[in-house]
């Protein structure tokens, strides 16, 4: 599932950890009540935020070859 260099890996990973927490919030707002709200916030919202995390590291720490 995941190919191509270590940059692309990374990207794809942060890719599929942005979309499950879009994931996650999208079926939380069908759900109604209070823990709603909290795996909304806590889950979604992890698992969103290491997406972009993961995304923002993975093009800081890229590592140019020298020909």
């Amino acid at each position: 599932m995941l190919v191509g260099n270590a940059l692309e890996r990374r990207m794809q990973l942060s890719g599929i950890l942005l979309i499950l927490g879009l994931l996650v919030e999208t079926l939380c707002l069908a759900w109604k009540g209070p823990l709603a709200f909290l795996v909304f916030a806590g889950l979604g919202g992890l698992l969103f935020f290491s997406g972009i995390v993961l995304y923002l590291l993975s093009l800081v720490s890229v590592r140019h070859r020298q020909e």
